[in-house]
């Protein structure tokens, strides 16, 4: 800061300008009437020659103090104008030195980013922040809401455009690895595509971007925004991609209207390096009038993902055989069948004869009266390790249970699934059933994750499964009804001091939830046990690491007095987090 340091400070005695302000004494009678004088007031006679005399004085005195205030007055509001002004003087130097404090901030600011430690950060370090801002496939979600149901999609730019124009060297790291540039997110319009300027400048990005991605193996997804674009084949310069880069394409991602489909077997692409692929007709419906579409060739292919096609094996010609991931979804429309039926999905899974892990979410909601009379039952997946499964909420129509009905999984190791996806209510006992006689069905056990969502349970039918499938490790019965977990289930669950054989005995994560039944201390007897005592066992016990329990209860229903001894009972478990259980207990309506 420059210019002259402010040396002022306060004065200390009473002899300077600043503090020698007249002083005043008014004493509250000093203009009242002498006695003598006072009686005047009440009558009207004339004033004595001596009288006359006084009151004539005491005006001249009185005339002399007012002119005495005036100048004490005149002094005072000099006074006070000169103030003013120092204080202002003053305000204005107060203000100057917080400015200068605030530049100084700003200076250290400064000077310290140019110490920031992100300035020498390696290459590596930055390409992987940089990673962590691609987008892709195209984001999507479906909705069951009203006049929104169906899929929504949520194109974004690409932010490596943005990174790059930071500083040289975020431009040099980011255009110097082209794995950054290989994740390509092409929207479909007719601005994008159009023969104008607009157009031009986007396929020329594009180019720029695959120019930048040297090398390297692309990640492609293309999204037709039925909105804004009248296509019905796929523009020129996505064919020429798809041709020009068809060895370096290793996932592809499709969100197309059927016409785009039907459009491609005539160029007979091939993409010999393609290991990850997505079907996603965007029009519901008029893909399944098509027949065995070959859109390319793909050798290597091994992940699949194909969303509201009913029957994909008719739709698609593919190398079925070679799948080793495949994923089924479909949304929920009111007038529209999507996603196939358990008919058409175990015709699938029969011909993915090499499939590990398989995802059928959300089966269907038409049943056909279509049979499987003839072929051969149950259809035997010796190669799958896990399945999802999960359904819409239909009346008299129970996917779930009719597809694991007719399949036998000899090297199942994880079986997730969800019931009733848009309904309020659980779906009926068959279906738990139909899971305990799949688990029986398939052979010696090796499953190792068993989760169940919404629906009816036969307490029966997870008593068994516990005792025959020794392997469990997670277990997640969720929604649940009374009478699922009861009192002997939870007594088969409980080590014992003598080191008697229990079930499961490699349980670690444990969650339920629903109208729990049984009893409160019962259970926690079963985590205290398996806690305290699992290293006791011989053979040796998993110690149980995860439990969470959340009880349903109606609006309605207040807290009596069997519920505080409830919830004082599982407070015995609080002590056992503070050790590494990690536990949680939770109560909703």
């Amino acid at each position: 800061m420059t210019g002259a340091p402010l040396n002022w400070s306060p004065c200390t005695g009473f002899t300077c300008p600043n503090h020698n302000l007249p002083s005043h004494d008014f004493p509250p009678n000093r203009h009242t009437l002498t006695p003598n004088l006072a009686g005047l007031t009440s009558s009207n006679d004339p004033p004595s020659e001596t009288e006359e005399a006084t009151l004539r004085e005491r005006i001249i005195s009185c005339d002399m103090e007012i002119r005495k205030i005036d100048t004490d007055e005149a002094q005072l509001t000099d006074f006070i104008t000169d103030m003013k002004s120092r204080i202002s003087l003053a305000e204005q130097k107060v203000d100057a030195l917080r400015q200068e404090r605030q530049a100084i901030y700003d200076a250290i600011t400064q000077t310290k980013r140019l110490l920031n430690p992100v300035r020498r950060l390696p290459a590596e370090i930055l390409l992987r922040i940089f990673h962590l801002t691609t987008v892709f496939p195209i984001p999507h979600s479906y909705s069951i809401e009203g006049d929104d149901e169906g899929w929504n999609f949520y194109p974004t730019e690409n932010m490596l455009w943005t990174i790059e124009r930071v500083c040289k060297q975020w431009n040099k790291v980011a255009v110097s690895f082209p794995e950054l540039w290989s994740f390509i997110n092409v929207i479909v319009t007719n601005d994008n595509f159009g023969d104008d300027a607009r157009g031009i400048a986007y396929t020329r990005r594009l180019g720029l971007q695959l120019d930048r991605s040297k090398n390297h193996l692309l990640s492609l997804s293309i999204w037709n925004d039925v909105h804004r674009s009248s296509f019905t084949k796929l523009p020129a310069a996505i064919a020429t991609i798809l041709f020009s880069f068809s060895t370096r394409v290793k996932r592809l991602h499709l969100y197309l209207p059927t016409d785009m489909f039907a459009s491609m077997p005539s160029y007979h692409f091939s993409l010999p390096s393609m290991v990850d692929l997505c079907l996603f007709p965007t029009d519901v419906g008029v893909i399944d009038d098509y027949h065995g579409l070959d859109l390319f060739r793909c050798p290597t292919l091994r992940s699949l993902r194909i969303v509201d096609v009913l029957c994909p094996l008719h739709s698609f010609h593919l190398p079925w055989a070679q799948i080793h991931s495949f994923t089924s979804e479909s949304a929920f429309y009111q007038d529209e069948p999507s996603g196939p039926v358990p008919l058409s999905a175990i015709r699938l899974v029969r011909s993915l004869v090499n499939v590990e892990e398989c995802h059928f979410r959300r089966f269907g909601m038409e049943s056909f009266d279509d049979d499987m009379t003839g072929e051969a039952l149950p259809v035997v997946c010796s190669s799958l390790r896990t399945l999802s499964l999960s359904s819409w909420g239909q009346d008299d129509h129970e996917p779930l249970a009719q597809f694991t009905k007719m399949i036998k999984l000899p090297a199942l190791m994880s079986l997730q699934v969800a019931c009733c996806s848009n309904y309020y209510w659980r779906e009926t006992p068959e279906t738990f059933t139909a899971i305990r006689n799949l688990l029986e069905r398939s052979g010696p056990p090796h499953i190792t994750i068993l989760h169940f969502d919404r629906g009816q349970v036969l307490g029966d039918d997870f008593l068994h499964i516990l005792r025959t499938c020794p392997s469990l490790e997670d277990i997640r019965l969720t929604d649940v009804d009374e009478g699922a977990v009861s009192d002997q289930t939870l007594l088969q669950l409980t080590l014992s001091a003598d080191g008697a054989l229990c079930a499961v005995p490699r349980l670690h994560t444990l969650h339920l939830s629903g109208n729990m039944s049984f009893s409160m201390q019962i259970f926690v007897d079963m985590v205290e046990s398996r806690w305290i005592l699992a290293h006791v066992q011989l053979p040796p016990v998993r110690r149980l690491g995860e439990v969470n329990l959340c009880r349903f209860h109606r609006a309605e229903d207040e807290k009596d007095e069997d519920e505080v001894k409830r919830i004082t009972v599982l407070s015995a478990l609080d002590v056992y987090k503070t050790q590494g259980l990690n536990v949680t207990l939770t109560t909703t309506v």
